[in-house]
């Protein structure tokens, strides 16, 4: 075996290691690292050897990701395809063993990092498997981690095997493709809660239900009760507005910009003959010209839940969710019962759970809106997180109560 290359990190990766973080992100040392080598070995400033890493020149961001800080490395190299054997099976062991998931046919069997599988998510629907890698170093081991899953699960077929290639980087954008008909297209319906969902694989970039923000429906469970009025914007394929429907709520308002997901969540409604479709409003607006319209209208909702894209455009201009929350928070407010739920959430790795917690209560200040924080919710159940990860805690929320 070749020897693995040894490689000086940046002190700050250095610091962060220590602590657990398990990425390596693009800077003067990194972007050095031997372009042709699969593993590489980093060092600390005395040049000890303190990390194996896999290796992803092509990513834009993310260089590398830790894959074990247990020496002997050369060792760890030699048992890689056993040790992602393990760390698989283990995985999908703990979700087998977790009765919170019996009540859905979407989980996660793998969720990356926090299952020691850097940048490499397997995705239960039903009875197939979506393999998401967040890194292309994962493509060359697709034959490997597709016999392991189905080593643990014999019913899935073949041809029920999907890999996507996903991330933030322009490289990590593709539709998910079949192992065995890059060409296939798959429509099938799956279960969540005793909610039928329409799921659409190879078609478009995502599925049609965010099974990360599963277990936090589950949560704002109590949040809903019979004769709830609800207002879920930027609202999808409709899982809230769904979920609030079988738990009650007597009016139910969704809001998006695209008429291929409202049309979409028509769809799931049908799938769901004991839903009173009469009770369901759909808009097909943004979101801000949604609020607009309703404040004029002098609507009042009891929840209102908000889960804007991390970034969006309007055709002139690109905003962050994170800053366009202050006239959000002011609209919302207008539409909002005494005693009411905010459920806001933000959905991205680059603003902290702090930085999330400050900058909404700031913006509430500002506008003199007098609100007590309710609960927070975020990833769990199959979405573990990573302690010394942050971007790991990506999804988080924050529900307000109205005073």
């Amino acid at each position: 075996m070749n020897k693995i290359p040894e490689c000086l990190i940046h002190p700050v990766s250095i610091k962060l290691i220590r602590t657990g973080h398990p990425w390596i992100t693009a800077d003067n040392f990194s972007t050095r690292f031997p372009r042709q080598s699969e593993f590489v070995v980093a060092t600390d400033e005395r040049k000890r050897p303190m990390a194996l890493l896999i290796h992803d020149p092509q990513h834009k961001n993310i260089k590398a990701r830790v894959w074990s800080t247990k020496p002997p490395y050369d060792r760890e190299v030699v048992h890689f395809t056993a040790s992602i054997q393990a760390r698989l099976d283990q995985a999908c062991e703990k979700r087998i063993l977790q009765k919170e998931l019996k009540e859905r046919e979407n989980y996660y069997l793998a969720f990356g990092e926090a299952d020691g599988l850097p940048g490499l998510f397997v995705l239960r629907l039903k009875d197939r498997v979506l393999i998401q890698f967040f890194t292309s170093f994962w493509t060359r081991y697709k034959s490997i981690i597709q016999t392991t899953i189905q080593e643990v699960f014999p019913e899935i077929k073949d041809e029920n095997v999907w890999f996507q290639l996903r991330g933030e980087t322009r490289e990590l954008q593709k539709l998910p493709t079949n192992a065995l008909d890059p060409e296939r297209r798959d429509e099938f319906h799956l279960q969540e809660f005793g909610l039928q969902y329409l799921i659409r694989l190879g078609s478009s970039y995502d599925h049609g239900l965010y099974t990360d923000m599963s277990s936090i429906r589950h949560q704002l469970k109590s949040l809903i009760g019979p004769g709830s009025r609800l207002l879920n914007l930027y609202s999808y394929t409709g899982a809230f507005s769904l979920w609030a429907m079988k738990l009650g709520a007597t009016q139910v308002t969704s809001v998006d910009l695209s008429p291929k997901y409202i049309e979409w969540l028509q769809q799931n409604i049908s799938l769901n003959p004991e839903l009173d479709h009469t009770q369901h409003e759909a808009m097909t607006l943004s979101s801000d010209d949604a609020l607009s319209s309703m404040q004029n209208e002098k609507r009042v909702f009891d929840v209102i839940i908000c889960d804007p894209p991390s970034s969006s455009s309007d055709g002139d201009k690109r905003t962050s969710a994170i800053k366009s929350y202050r006239d959000l928070l002011k609209k919302m407010d207008s539409l909002l019962a005494p005693k009411g739920k905010l459920v806001i959430f933000l959905n991205t790795h680059q603003v902290t759970s702090q930085k999330f917690d400050k900058t909404i209560q700031d913006n509430l200040n500002e506008l003199k809106l007098n609100y007590k924080l309710h609960s927070r919710v975020g990833l769990s159940q199959d979405c573990p997180t990573l302690k010394g990860f942050p971007e790991g805690s990506y999804l988080k929320g924050l529900v307000l109560e109205k005073n």
